[in-house]
């Protein structure tokens, strides 16, 4: 015959040598999983919202195009040339020769211009890059420039985000290649930077 078991415990046995666990460990359990299950749809339902409201889409770091001539000149010295920097009407920076320069003609010998990619329901970084490739189609690929870059003719056009920057180097040699790379490599890290 077995042992009488303490008085608590009597209720427990639901027959011989089968224990219950007490119904104070029972109790977590449920509340565990009611709380799993009145949270897991809530959470749900608040991540669609979020989704719908565009919450989980990247706009990107930059919300308007940077002065331009601003953010170019601390990287002109790179170039050899005392370039003279002129903003137009749309936000373009020419470099032009200084006039006491051999080479100088009245016209721009670089122009720096910039494109912030915004679109309504999209990842703004992946925008700006399908822009960047179809401006740059036949262009070579540049590594370490940027978030992406591309050359052809000593013309650079890279990507910091989701800015688009086109340098555009006119036919009269004054700078070189690698001082051009120099430059637009010292201007998409300051970008990247800020």
């Amino acid at each position: 015959m077995h042992p009488q078991p303490p008085a608590g415990e009597a209720a427990l046995r639901d027959g011989p040598g089968q224990d219950r666990p007490p119904p104070s460990a029972r109790r977590p359990r449920r509340r565990a999983l009611l709380v799993a299950a009145v949270l897991v749809p809530v959470l749900l339902a608040a991540a669609v919202v979020t989704y719908l409201a565009g919450g989980f889409h990247d706009e990107g770091r930059f919300r308007a195009e940077p002065p331009a001539c601003a953010t170019v000149a601390p990287s002109v010295r790179l170039l050899g040339p005392a370039y003279a920097l002129e903003q137009d009407d749309t936000n373009n920076c020419d470099l032009l020769l200084p006039p006491e320069h051999p080479s100088y003609v009245p016209a721009p010998t670089i122009t720096v211009s910039y494109y912030v990619a915004t679109p309504r329901r999209s990842d703004a970084p992946d925008a700006a890059a399908e822009q960047l490739r179809r401006l740059a189609a036949g262009f070579v690929r540049l590594p370490d420039v940027g978030d992406e870059a591309y050359l052809r003719d000593r013309s650079i056009f890279l990507r910091v985000n989701n800015l688009v920057v086109g340098i555009v180097v006119f036919p009269r040699v004054v700078s070189t290649e690698e001082q051009v790379l120099a430059f637009a490599t010292d201007l998409a890290d300051r970008l990247g930077d800020g």
